[in-house]
């Protein structure tokens, strides 16, 4: 009878973990969505810069624990992306970023394409 008790307390911190997992993503998504969302809509240069180094900033502060909780192909993509943002051409680079997020975002949510 115990076996049982321990094998079902696995399996809730396990789905527990999971969904830890699947807020911290979604929450993540949102962040990143709002912050290039603004910087695309940015009237000005310095407004931008300003947009476009807070995005950068956001990606460091969850940087790790998104590699330590994901699948890194995608990720490498990403970041490579955010970290590419530049003066020059921000509007291509911020869509870029847009939709690396996308992927990352669709292969990362709990979907039944995703399970199987």
């Amino acid at each position: 009878m115990k076996r049982i008790w321990f094998a079902v307390l696995f399996l809730l911190i396990c789905a527990g973990i999971c969904f830890a997992e699947q807020y911290y993503i979604n929450d993540f998504y949102k962040g990143m969505s709002e912050r290039i969302e603004v910087a695309a809509q940015c009237e000005n240069k310095e407004e931008q810069n300003a947009a476009t180094d807070e995005i950068k900033a956001y990606w460091n502060r969850h940087n790790d624990l998104i590699f330590t909780l994901t699948n890194h192909i995608v990720l490498n993509e990403l970041s490579s992306a955010v970290r590419s943002i530049n003066s020059h051409d921000t509007e291509d680079d911020l869509i870029l970023v847009k939709a690396w997020l996308n992927v990352f975002y669709e292969s990362q949510k709990i979907t039944l394409s995703n399970i199987f």
